[in-house]
């Protein structure tokens, strides 16, 4: 029997009252949004006495996630769960554990890529309350803070343990193999056909872009396990395996972006390797895109005559990548893009305010760029780029704020793997590079930093070059024995 005087017992049985109550309250209307609530009190709980307890779950769990859409219509439906609880609660352990270990976290606080990330948070804070939307900017805002947070503070100290890079890239693509295989099979119902591959990682992946997007993160990361460390020959079977999983799965995605994308950061890691001269590595982006700009109307004259459109054939489909005249998905990213451009033109400073792109742009749509998959109400996909999005969403310093960080961790990376004198580090550091260039690249033609499935491997990645920026001598290997302070 509950006594009143124990007060431990009490509190429990009180709470776990009130849940019931609340949840048969909530069940009236088929609203089951509650469920989440012991997810986020026992994350909370595990994180407690091991932050690893809930950093690897968090991990493997990101490529199997799904968004509370599919269980509920609550108003975070495109919440991701279990993994924003699991974020969630690791937040409130990384805030604790600054207050209380203010001293393990000093090194990462004055590391230069996060001065960046603080740049870019603190902008996106101050243009979410000139918002045109508060609520949503606010929400969005937060978001980002339980996605950036726990991953870049916890995981740079996680990685001080070189096993645990390891771990990392295991703990994502196991369970990734597995979403592949799944979407595979049913793909193989529909004869592999280009159409039905928008959709068959569904619910896993919201569409084949950002299901494209992280194989392709995560196929060079897949590579290098074989080369930086020696591995049981089952070890290897598996790796082996799960990296042809990844390139079917990558080539069956269609995912046209996601191909150029790593092409094109395959091409630029070679150029790192061979040690071209930095100035002319470092200057090339820029003359590429003065050429764009001054040479744009022959460009455009010169797509425009393209009208091969996407196809079941993968050269005839490579081939529609240019076609800006009847492309429905090309044309419909055009429009995107344009409406970003004119938002920024209305409110060049502050921006509508984050998150807000899918409720403002409608109004911004121009007739020669309706498609037949055109939306007033931004589904399937946001401003369909990650420099466009903040630039109508939070104006110019919006726009520069992310693009300055990305290129410092982009040159930090090159400048770490140049300085390093150990060949495993050497290795991981240009991987590394190679699937965050992937990622930043295709970053021009579609947005999923707001998602967990994209937000976790990038934002670790970049821990991960934090850590060995930090943490690890120049020549030292990657898996010798290493000594650490834990937590």
């Amino acid at each position: 029997m509950l006594k009143i005087n124990n007060r431990p017992q009490f509190i429990v049985g009180f709470f776990s009252v009130l849940y019931l109550l609340i949840l048969l309250f909530l069940s009236i209307d088929d609203n089951y949004a509650i469920l989440i609530l012991p997810v986020i009190l026992s994350v909370i709980l595990l994180a407690i006495f091991d932050y690893k307890n809930i950093f690897y779950p968090l991990i493997f769990l990101t490529p199997l996630s799904i968004p509370l859409s599919e269980i509920s219509d609550f108003g975070l439906s495109e919440m991701a769960l279990p993994t924003e609880p699991m974020l969630f609660g690791l937040l409130i352990l990384t805030i604790l554990q600054m207050i209380y270990n203010r001293h393990l976290f000093l090194p990462i606080l004055k590391h230069p890529i996060v001065f960046y990330i603080f740049l870019y948070l603190v902008w996106m804070f101050i243009t979410s309350l000139t918002s045109t939307m508060p609520i949503v900017s606010i929400k969005y805002f937060l978001s980002k803070v339980w996605f950036i947070f726990p991953l870049i503070f916890m995981g740079s100290l996680l990685f001080k343990e070189p096993k645990m890079i390891e771990r990392f890239i295991l703990l994502y693509i196991i369970p990734l193999s597995l979403v592949i295989i799944y979407t595979i099979i049913k793909h193989s119902g529909y004869d592999f056909d280009k159409q039905s591959a928008h959709y068959m990682m569904s619910p896993f992946f919201r569409d084949h872009t950002s299901y494209g997007a992280i194989i392709a993160f995560f196929l060079p990361l897949t590579f290098t396990l074989l080369f930086i460390k020696n591995h049981h020959w089952i070890i290897r079977f598996l790796i082996i395996s799960i990296f042809l999983i990844m390139l079917i799965g990558f080539v069956l995605s269609f995912t046209r972006a996601a191909w150029l994308s790593l092409i094109i950061s395959l091409i630029l890691a070679l150029i790192i390797r061979f040690k071209i001269d930095r100035r002319v590595l470092f200057s090339s982006p820029l003359i590429l895109i003065f050429f764009i700009w001054f040479s744009q109307d022959p460009l455009i004259d010169f797509l425009e005559k393209n009208t091969q459109n996407t196809s079941d054939n993968l050269f005839e489909h490579v081939g529609s990548i240019s076609n800006i005249s009847t492309d429905a998905s090309n044309v419909e990213r055009i429009n995107r893009w344009h409406c970003a451009l004119y938002m920024f033109y209305d409110k060049p400073i502050y921006g509508f305010g984050p998150g807000t792109y899918q409720f403002q742009y409608a109004p911004y749509q121009l007739l020669k760029y309706y498609t037949v998959i055109r939306s007033n109400t931004g589904q399937g996909g946001n401003a369909h780029s990650e420099y466009l999005g903040p630039l109508s969403e939070s104006g110019i310093l919006g726009l520069i704020s992310f693009l300055a960080m990305v290129i410092f961790v982009i040159v930090k990376g090159i400048n770490m793997y140049y300085n390093s004198e150990n060949k495993q580090q050497k290795t991981l550091i240009l991987t590394l590079l190679i699937s965050l260039l992937s990622y930043f690249l295709h970053g021009f033609f579609n947005n999923f930093l707001d998602t967990d499935k994209a937000a976790v491997p990038v934002w670790i990645s970049i821990a991960i070059l934090i850590s060995l920026d930090l943490f690890y001598n120049k020549n030292q290997d990657l898996f010798s024995n290493f000594e650490h302070k834990k937590l």
